[in-house]
């Protein structure tokens, strides 16, 4: 076990499921020299998910905020991290990076697990997308068509239709539904911004070979 150089910190566990928060506090109390709380007013550090940590940096910039993820997501990551989120750990990690995340908090340090740092370095190749096109995506996950966003956006069919290119370029996807699910895998959207089409799998060969052979103006329609 690696010696995690800290002033004994006090931790409190957030997270989401109740599950899976009880299996975290007792793998950080099994960590020598951590101490697993079980209220704010001591704690000076604060492990949750990703959806918890906006309570803890929007309202209290005192604590130091770890999130841990089921999943490592690019834009996920890069905002936690830009709202004063220190450090960033999947729960894949290993119990050596969960403590040397909690100890970089705690020192007022930042830190990435493996997966994180990949990922991360990954979506550095990938052009990202502005927050006009973000708001189009959002719409076009919701299966919502061009004129529909169009009027929810206020601006012009054409100007929509451009963005639409742009996204499908920029997440390389084939069809609106394809670029909606790549938005989801990177962080880009919550899974509950996507319509129930693009939630469902495809059932059967015949409704797979009409997704396939959509025409090109179809996607962008």
């Amino acid at each position: 076990m690696t010696a995690f150089d800290h002033a004994r910190p006090g931790i409190l566990v957030q997270h989401s499921e109740p599950i899976f928060a009880a299996g975290l506090a007792a793998s950080l109390a099994s960590i020598p020299g951590f101490e697993v709380l079980k209220d704010t007013d001591s704690a000076s550090v604060v492990i949750c998910d990703y959806q918890t940590s906006r309570q803890f940096t929007e309202l209290d910039r005192a604590t130091s905020v770890v999130v841990i993820a089921r999943k490592a997501r690019d834009f996920e990551i890069q905002e936690a991290m830009s709202r004063g989120v220190l450090a960033y750990v999947v729960a894949s990690c290993t119990l050596d990076e969960l403590g040397s995340a909690v100890s970089a908090a705690a020192s007022g340090r930042r830190f990435l697990c493996q997966a994180a740092a990949r990922e991360v370095a990954n979506g550095l190749t990938t052009e990202s997308l502005t927050l006009r096109e973000r708001d189009v995506l959002r719409l076009l996950a919701q299966g919502s068509c061009n004129k529909t966003i169009a009027n929810g956006l206020g601006i012009a069919l054409g100007t929509v239709k451009a963005h639409v290119r742009a996204i499908m370029a920029k997440l390389k996807a084939c069809s609106r539904t394809e670029a909606a699910s790549i938005a989801v895998a990177r962080g880009l959207l919550p899974e509950a911004a996507l319509s129930e089409d693009a939630r469902t799998p495809r059932r059967t060969a015949t409704s797979a070979t009409r997704a396939a052979a959509q025409s090109p103006a179809s996607v962008f329609a």
